[in-house]
């Protein structure tokens, strides 16, 4: 009874243990993705893998090599990432990077740049990682995870690599869609992210604005074609005037990004200040969550009243008149509208600063205050929540393997109760006999 016990608590305990330990080492790739890199004249797209390397297993360190037809010449060349980041929202991981080994006849003759950190907000992304010249024809390329040796996973699938022609590049950088004014100011191509702090704003940017009344337009950016699966619903952001770092004005939040679009111009109201301003700051309308709700604050243009930027991107156009209108979709251009009266979503419950009046001291200080230091107490709440190595699921599975020990704990204690039992009996039997 006892070895049945404990052969029965082991089996309960294994079964448990091995989804878990395959969750905790990033696993394998499950989910059907492609490759989200065009081809182009005269270019090679070379689908590589969508297992994920693992920086902590020289056996899973690399992925190739495969084999290839690369003439000798001068190549711009991108890598694209793949990790499914989408089932591990809690996960941390900076360094899902690797690099690009071009071979000829078993030899090396090139290395990439290696790609930026795979950020947590998206499942895929493409990086430019530079050019290479090649005198010779390339018949083999080998993926190599560049934070190998770690005692971290750092989970990463080089899903594809593709060469173009130097100078015929396909893919655009993101770019400010507006032409380019005294009145409009870039401010960033990164992410910003809501549920980090560190990168939940972007700036401040140096901007001289004269005081004034100016219409306001803002520019969001986020690569929605790499991540058709991506389902968040808060990439919104707003910005603030400065001046002497104090804060002059905050302009209201954008609507969210649409998923079917990379790029949005949204016409957030009209704001008069009697100061002007040397610096602006976008802030993360949803910060603090527990959602990444990536989103790129391209740009800003500060327009007279009546005008409007032009753009060749998607637009929203608003749709009521008066300082606030409402940011409603529209199509071909941002010119403010008539007719509605619906107010302009503004930063507010749940944001971590609340819109102030344009135009003097930037609202009431103390409130102002207040709000900081509560969001930054959710803040460390949400950083917290981030840094969980396991995700919900593996937390279960966690939960259920303790539950399984506990019950086989049980199963050897009552088999020793029954042991015992078998024992007195078994002796009793034998006195009989001997008497």
């Amino acid at each position: 009874m006892r070895k049945l016990a404990a052969v029965t608590t082991i089996f309960v305990i294994a079964s448990f243990a091995v989804p878990l330990a395959a969750a905790a080492t990033g696993g394998t790739s499950t989910a059907s993705v492609t490759c989200p890199l065009p081809s182009g004249p005269g270019s090679l797209v070379v689908e590589i893998s969508d297992e994920l390397m693992l920086a902590w297993d020289a056996g899973r360190s690399m992925a190739g090599p495969v084999s290839v037809a690369l003439a000798a010449g001068s190549w711009d060349v991108y890598l694209a990432s793949y990790d499914d980041h989408s089932n591990k929202t809690h996960q941390a991981q900076k360094h899902e990077q690797w690099y690009l080994e071009g071979w000829s006849a078993q030899a090396v003759v090139f290395r990439t740049a290696t790609t930026p950190d795979l950020p947590e907000s998206t499942d895929i992304e493409s990086f430019f990682v530079g050019s290479v010249t090649n005198a010779q024809p390339i018949d083999q390329v080998l993926a190599v995870h560049a934070a190998y040796p770690s005692d971290e996973p750092h989970s990463v699938a080089p899903l594809c690599a593709a060469f173009y022609p130097t100078g015929t590049t396909p893919i655009a950088p993101a770019a400010c869609p507006l032409p380019t004014g005294p009145g409009v100011v870039n401010i960033s191509t990164e992410l910003m992210l809501a549920w980090d702090a560190d990168t939940a704003t972007a700036g401040p940017v140096d901007f001289a604005l004269p005081a004034g009344t100016w219409d306001v337009y803002l520019v969001s950016y986020d690569n929605h074609s790499a991540k058709t699966h991506q389902a968040q619903t808060q990439e919104q952001w707003y910005l603030q005037g400065w001046l002497a770092g104090s804060v002059v004005f905050t302009t209201p939040a954008t609507a969210d990004l649409p998923e079917d679009a990379d790029y949005a111009t949204f016409f957030v109201g009209s704001l008069t200040t009697n100061l002007a301003v040397d610096q602006v700051k976008a802030f993360h309308a949803a910060y603090p969550s527990d959602q990444p709700h990536s989103v790129a604050p391209v740009c800003a243009a500060f327009m007279a009243p009546g005008t409007t930027p032009d753009s060749t991107t998607p637009a929203t156009t608003p749709g009521g008149g008066g300082t606030t209108p409402a940011t409603t979709p529209g199509g071909g251009g941002t010119t403010p509208g008539g007719g509605g009266t619906t107010p302009a979503t503004t930063p507010g419950g749940g944001g971590t600063t609340p819109a102030t009046t344009p135009g003097g001291g930037g609202g009431d200080s103390s409130s102002t205050s207040e709000t900081s230091v509560a969001a930054g107490l959710e803040g460390n709440t949400a950083q917290s929540l981030q840094q969980l190595p396991l995700t919900g699921i593996e937390l279960e599975t966690a939960f259920a393997a303790i539950v399984a020990l506990m019950f086989g704990v049980l199963m050897l204690r009552r088999a020793r109760l029954w042991q015992g039992r078998l024992e007195r009996r078994a002796a009793r039997v034998w006195r009989r006999q001997l008497s």
